[in-house]
C-alpha cells in the first residue's frame, strides 16, 4: 500500500506571501498618542483556524518618512500578540496605551504614510516586501478615510484638537 504524498509545507515567508491574506482579520491597534506624535506604531492580527494569529507590525512616521519599519510573525500564540501589544507603549509613559481600531482606518495609515513619503522622497523600508501580505491590496476597495500628513493645516489642527488627550478619538475620523 502507497502512502499518500503530502504536497511540501510552506515556508512561513511563501505562506505569508500566498495565503496571509486568506485569513480572516482578527484585530487591528495603534498606540493612543499617534496624532500628537506622528508616529504610529499599528499591529494587524490574522487568525489561523487552530486559533493562532499570523501578525504584521508596522512603524510608520505621518509626519515625513512614512513606514520606516516592519515585521511579521507567523502562527504565534495569542499571549504572544498581547505581549506584543503591551510591549508597544511600555517604554513610552506609564499613560500610554494600545487600542483597537478597524482595519479601513488601519490601512488607511499605513499606505497613507507610504504615498506621502513617496512625496519627500522616502520609500517603505524593504521589510515591507513581505509585511504587505498582512494587508488587504491598496487598489481602492478599502474606504478611503481623509488623514492628514505631514505638516499643513490639517495636521495643525489635529494637533490643537488632540492635544493632551491620551486616547484616540475614533470617531474623529468619521
Amino acid at each position: 500500500m502507497k502512502k499518500k504524498k503530502q504536497p511540501p509545507q510552506l515556508s512561513p515567508v511563501e505562506y505569508i506571501r500566498t495565503k496571509a491574506r486568506l485569513l480572516p482579520i482578527y484585530k487591528c491597534y495603534i498606540n493612543s498618542y499617534w496624532i500628537k506624535a506622528a508616529m504610529a506604531g499599528i499591529v494587524i492580527a490574522r487568525q489561523h483556524k487552530n486559533g493562532n494569529f499570523t501578525i504584521g507590525v508596522y512603524f510608520v512616521d505621518t509626519f515625513r518618512r512614512g513606514l520606516f519599519k516592519s515585521a511579521y510573525f507567523f502562527s504565534k500564540d495569542k499571549s504572544f500578540l498581547e505581549n506584543l501589544k503591551d510591549n508597544m507603549v511600555s517604554n513610552v509613559s506609564d499613560r500610554a496605551t494600545v487600542v483597537e481600531i478597524d482595519y479601513a482606518l488601519t490601512h488607511n495609515i499605513i499606505y497613507g504614510c507610504i504615498a506621502f513619503a513617496a512625496t519627500q522622497g522616502f520609500k517603505p523600508i524593504k521589510d515591507f516586501e513581505i509585511s504587505k501580505y498582512l494587508l488587504e491590496e491598496d487598489d481602492g476597495k478599502i474606504e478611503h478615510i481623509d488623514i492628514a500628513f505631514g505638516k499643513n493645516e490639517g495636521r495643525e489642527q489635529e494637533e490643537k484638537e488632540n492635544d493632551g488627550k491620551e486616547s484616540l478619538d475614533i470617531n474623529y475620523f468619521k
